[in-house]
């Protein structure tokens, strides 16, 4: 079934929480399922987290696939400093470790998506963490600086554009894109039957989906079971993620 989030309404759920890894406080807004309580489920699990200033999260794994969406504000990802700009893509395969995320002076601000619910974070700081590693195919990739339209130049858009961000992940069903689209077009996504699940997240302009217009930060999800999503751009065009889970997890 086909779960569509309006980002303002979840907006409105934001809450202080503090970090299981360090303490620090930063702020987090539910879109789909609950914070992790200890067991997997297949069931959709979307959130936003809002770092405070300078804030770092510490090196960790899950139990689950997922993105991560960096939205707003700034810092990097890793000891490389990979996804510095405001507007990156990460993937990371189950039980593959990554971090640090270090936010800048003004805050960090990303979207984590899964098609099944994570038990809960495992810190490579903290004891046991080794017993709980399981084989992975360890993918994992960023793809930073990515640009989103001025809105003039969006609603001026003529032809639609889906543009390939992790070319190289690209296998099995998994796959991240970016959707340019002027205003009231149509288009109908890939088919999530192929895939392990998909999720739109609307970045610019809007997403029209059965009656419902769903704005900047609105989240939509399909399972491997959902016939393909047909929409509309808004009146001022929609520029979105197309974020698509493998198949099966290896």
């Amino acid at each position: 079934m086909v779960q569509a989030v309006a980002g303002e309404q979840a907006l409105q759920g934001r809450r202080a929480i503090k970090s299981r890894g360090t303490g620090e406080e930063h702020w987090r807004c539910d879109y789909l399922g609950k914070p992790g309580d200890g067991q997997l489920k297949n069931e959709p699990q979307a959130f936003l987290i809002e770092m405070s200033a300078n804030e770092v999260i510490v090196p960790h794994f899950h139990e689950v696939d997922q993105f991560q969406v960096f939205v707003a504000g700034n810092g990097s990802l890793g000891r490389n400093k990979d996804g510095a700009a405001p507007l990156s893509v990460h993937y990371a395969d189950h039980h593959t470790g990554y971090g640090p995320i270090n936010a800048g002076p003004h805050g960090y601000s990303y979207f984590t998506l899964r098609a099944k619910s994570d038990p809960g974070a495992h810190y490579l700081h903290k004891p046991g963490y080794r017993e709980a590693l399981k084989p992975s195919a360890k993918r994992h990739g960023v793809a930073s600086g990515i640009t989103l339209s001025t809105e003039p130049v969006l609603m001026d858009r003529r032809e639609l554009a889906v543009e390939p961000l992790i070319p190289d992940l690209a296998s099995g069903g998994l796959d991240a894109s970016l959707i340019r689209m002027g205003p009231g077009m149509s288009h109908t996504g890939p088919d999530p039957r192929a895939t392990g699940g998909q999720y739109y997240l609307v970045l610019n302009g809007s997403l029209e989906f059965d009656m419902k217009n769903y704005s900047k930060w609105s989240t939509v999800f399909l399972t491997g079971e959902d016939a393909p999503l047909a929409f509309r751009s808004g009146p001022k065009g929609l520029e979105a993620l197309l974020l698509q889970f493998s198949r099966q997890e290896s």
